[in-house]
């Protein structure tokens, strides 16, 4: 089992609210948190419950395991039922999905 590292996760989740564009005080009301809490919480130096973790993810449209381990998901079931669905259309069909798969994530970069 990996061991947590409170002060990375903290970064990850201050990295993310400054992407979101808010302030400690928007995130903090937004999960129904003291400001003085998130504070710790990014820091590192205070540990949060699950049900605080499970609403820091909801705001900041995080996965869990990014946070706890700077890992995204390994698999995503939609995505995956996705592609399994166009290989069956064949390989012309396939290779546009990913040409517009790549087309999207370099738009979404830039946004």
């Amino acid at each position: 089992m990996k061991n947590i590292d409170y002060t990375a996760m903290g970064g990850r989740i201050r990295n993310a609210r400054l992407d979101a564009g808010l302030s400690q005080s928007e995130l903090a009301e937004k999960c129904n948190l003291s400001v003085s809490f998130l504070g710790h919480i990014e820091r590192g130096s205070r540990k949060m419950s699950l049900e605080t973790l499970v609403t820091v993810c909801e705001v900041l449209n995080l996965s869990a395991d990014y946070l706890l381990q700077d890992e995204l998901p390994g698999s995503d079931a939609v995505i995956g039922n996705i592609i399994a669905s166009v290989k069956k259309q064949g390989s012309y069909q396939y290779d546009r999905y990913i040409t517009i798969i790549k087309a999207l994530a370099e738009i979404s970069d830039k946004l």
